[in-house]
């Protein structure tokens, strides 16, 4: 058995695994492999010269408590049907975590088709989304006497890259955990868009965009992919293109962040209100993930961390306030609270606070009084993602 990157003339033979494993259309599997698959970010078991199982690692860079950190995206996790059950999977994602700790990448993310299967890896749940749902008539009643009061446009690039890149910047400012777009990202998004029928659009008033919209139509309903604006009148308005979309379709289901609704009175309008799990992470290195994260106060706490899958982050860490940044080193003192890898990667993000963790029996407190401590190296936030491969 070999584990190893994929060789060029591989790919065809990667791309039948994919075909066989996932049941995407054949224009996505067309676009996959002709604009985002590299041999070089695949991984694969081979044995007597065939692909056994495979992965991809996508790298992004997103923003992590309000510092870039690359990172890559696991996806393309497949295995022959003859060659299941033999551990193949496990040693592709060990492999994985160490290639990207190689190529400076202290975390990782993945969109699991089974969140139980990552999680005896290290991976948890660390971005939700919140689903509205409801009828024409219920989002009308939500909007009121709301009008579009400019243009809306079809989204062009490069030639409103600066405001797309405008209105997202806005949507996430306060979010934590977003992909840092630039225009191949936004084209990569676009055409995921075309391939599944929809479209995006810029809103356009007194000569300055101020949202973006993506839509799609999928069996008999309108999906609202993603919104964003930069006041909430023009959020409001851009609802109100999607809710006229199409006069034919009644049901509307809007993806958006976690959290309070973004129009307050929402469920009372008729509109059904769904949390939902979506992308899992993991720390891949510790100390390196933590280095440049800088905080507002001082802090003075050792925390011992639970990883069985990656020795180097099975330790004891010191983490204190040195220079406006944060200073992670290893030590030997006894520990203030010990968290399991799973548990830190969720604080990382944002996804539970620590008071939180703590009363879902997440952390395992020696030291009560350095919980506050322990808030300020995790402040809260919330955590966000559109992107899912």
């Amino acid at each position: 058995m070999e584990l190893r990157l994929a060789k060029p003339q591989e790919t065809i033979e990667i791309r039948n695994l994919w075909n066989y494993c996932f049941d995407d259309s054949p224009d996505f599997v067309e676009w996959f492999f002709n604009v985002r698959y590299e041999p070089l970010n695949t991984l694969v078991v081979a044995k007597d010269q065939r692909i056994c199982s495979a992965l991809q690692i996508l790298p992004y860079d997103i923003a992590l408590r309000d510092k870039k950190m690359a990172t890559s995206y696991i996806v393309g996790v497949s295995t022959q049907p003859e060659d299941r059950g033999k551990g193949y999977v496990s040693e592709l994602l060990i492999r994985s975590l160490e290639t990207m700790r190689n190529r400076g990448q202290w975390i990782s993310i993945l969109l699991p088709f089974n969140y139980g299967f990552y999680r005896k890896y290290g991976w948890e749940t660390c971005y939700c989304y919140n689903e509205y749902t409801g009828d024409r008539n219920s989002f009308s009643k939500l909007l009121g006497n709301v009008d579009l009061s400019g243009k809306i446009l079809p989204i062009k690039l490069p030639r409103d890259l600066s405001h797309l890149t405008s209105c997202y910047t806005s949507y996430v400012k306060s979010l934590n955990g977003y992909v840092i777009r630039d225009q191949k990202d936004w084209e990569r998004i676009l055409w995921d868009i075309k391939i599944d029928g929809g479209n995006g659009y810029i809103y356009v008033r007194n000569d300055e965009t101020i949202g973006s919209i993506l839509l799609v139509k999928d069996k008999g309903e309108l999906s609202i992919r993603a919104l964003y604006s930069t006041d909430i009148l023009s959020y409001k308005e851009l609802l109100f293109f999607a809710v006229n979309y199409d006069p034919t379709i009644n049901r509307i289901v809007w993806s958006d962040r976690r959290g309070e609704p973004p129009i307050p009175h929402m469920t009372e309008s008729g509109i059904d209100k769904e949390e939902k799990p979506y992308v899992m992470g993991r720390i891949v290195d510790v100390q390196k993930a933590f280095d440049n994260i800088t905080l507002a106060r001082e802090i003075d706490l050792v925390i011992e961390v639970l990883d069985p899958l990656l020795e180097w982050n099975n330790n004891r860490f010191s983490f204190a306030y040195k220079n406006d940044g944060l200073s992670v080193l290893t030590t030997s003192n006894p520990p203030d609270f010990e968290i399991p890898i799973s548990t830190l990667t969720q604080l990382l993000w944002g996804y539970y606070t620590p008071w939180q963790a703590m009363q879902h029996g997440l952390i395992k407190t020696f030291n009560r009084e350095k919980i506050e401590d322990l808030d300020i190296l995790f402040p809260k936030t919330t955590p966000y993602i559109y992107e899912d491969y």
